[in-house]
């Protein structure tokens, strides 16, 4: 959620090599991002679970960045963080919807692999961007692993058509694209105020968008049982969603946005490992090695 607008930010640190402590910390932030997925899939209502793990962190986060800064963020923005919202909100309930319907080790590497392709996609389109060759290659790994996790089995994959009317991989497309949308408007956003504050509007943002979802009278009954439940792993989720991105953060401090970005693109192999070996799901072998490829063409965009 939020934290991906620290990905797309400009550094200029001098480090030209990626400190130890920095690269601990941002491994641990991936880590910590593919688990909170984790918990949201493996949840007996997932909607709900992500509703209240980000709830939940929205509400301390807030009340200790209370006590570090003033919140306001400029008018000039209002719109922009107002659109941003909702697609983060739309995110969640395509997320939350793919998890319903397919595997972890399906849906989360295409939501999280995938946005990177269409961020460049757009940038082609709209900005007249050009990547050099090594970034084309990069773009085509992500092709081919996006498509890989796509795929129902390994029967279907000279059926492009077949992978395209998966429900849970539709899903995690459409995830995809509001995270690609809501990520560049979260670098424009952020130009004008600061990751810390930005990201505290974002969570609560997302708390309040998504509260007449899980609260409506059809959804109520679910929501509080999950709550009841599951209080115990919503308290570490919000902890895991909020925690990935601080710690992500502090290693940006150390080291250039670029390395931060691709270092935590790992999070897509962990997540594929967690849906593979922990929830036993079939062609988690394949997933993770889409996801592996997904991170190789991260990697060649990243320094191309």
């Amino acid at each position: 959620m939020g934290s991906d607008l620290l990905f797309l930010t400009t550094s200029h640190h001098p480090l030209t090599t990626m400190p130890v402590t920095a690269l601990v910390l941002v491994l641990i932030a991936a880590v910590l991002h593919a688990f909170w997925n984790f918990l949201a899939k493996d949840a007996r209502d997932s909607s709900a679970f992500m509703w209240w793990g980000v709830s939940v962190g929205a509400t301390w986060y807030g009340a200790w960045m209370l006590t570090q800064a003033w919140l306001g963020v400029p008018r000039t923005i209002w719109l922009l963080l107002a659109v941003s919202l909702f697609m983060e909100v739309a995110y969640v309930g395509l997320i939350t919807r793919g998890y319903a319907a397919g595997d972890l080790s399906q849906v989360y590497p295409i939501a999280r692999g995938a946005p990177p392709l269409l961020i460049a996609l757009w940038s082609a389109i709209f900005l007249g961007e050009r990547l050099p060759l090594l970034g084309y290659i990069g773009i085509a790994l992500l092709v081919v692993g996006v498509y890989l996790a796509s795929l129902p089995s390994l029967d279907d994959f000279w059926k492009p058509l077949r992978a395209l009317s998966h429900r849970p991989a539709q899903w995690a497309l459409l995830a995809a694209v509001t995270v690609s949308v809501y990520s560049t408007l979260d670098k424009v956003g952020v130009s004008y105020s600061t990751p810390l504050v930005y990201n505290a509007w974002v969570y609560a943002g997302i708390g309040l968008g998504y509260a007449p979802v899980v609260w409506s009278r059809a959804n109520r009954a679910s929501t509080i049982r999950e709550f009841k439940s599951n209080w115990r792993r919503i308290a570490i989720g919000s902890v895991a969603t909020i925690g990935s991105y601080l710690l992500a953060l502090t290693g940006m401090s150390m080291t250039a946005a670029s390395y931060v970005g691709a270092v935590r693109a790992t999070s897509v192999v962990m997540g594929a490992l967690m849906g593979w070996l922990l929830l036993k799901e079939r062609f988690g072998a394949v997933r993770v090695f889409a996801a592996a490829t997904m991170v190789a063409g991260l990697l060649l965009v990243a320094i191309a």
